[in-house]
């Protein structure tokens, strides 16, 4: 962040405005798509692998879903194995998750879409 924005993050905040930042907005088909990008390994059992995000990431973009109908995808690239999983948060809270004690929401891996070895 430069300190432009740190400044206007400030600011907003002060005028009692939520905030975050967005990884990547896209428009396709003419419909708008928030993306949140993570690199990680995959969270282990119990009580099951899976991969997530801060739970405080998760309020805003369900909180942008409810009101505008902006929908998020979740694009998890795995470090070990280069697979990449993505999935809309929408239908990954319709399901199961687990909370952990670090704020971290985490979603079963069989909810997410794979594309598999993906060479950087």
């Amino acid at each position: 962040m430069n300190e432009s924005e740190e400044r206007a993050r400030i600011l907003l905040k002060k005028w009692g405005y939520e905030i975050q930042q967005l990884d990547w907005v896209g428009i396709k088909n003419n419909k708008i798509t928030i993306f949140e990008i993570k690199e990680k390994e995959l969270f282990s059992p119990p009580p099951f692998w899976g991969t997530g995000l801060e739970k405080r990431q998760l309020y805003l973009r369900t909180h942008l879903f409810k009101l505008t109908g902006l929908r998020t995808i979740l694009i998890t690239f795995e470090k070990e194995t280069n697979n990449i999983y993505w999935q809309y948060l929408d239908i990954l809270e319709n399901g199961k998750y687990y909370d952990t004690k670090n704020g971290i929401r985490i979603y079963p891996i069989e909810n997410f879409c794979l594309l598999k070895n993906i060479e950087k």
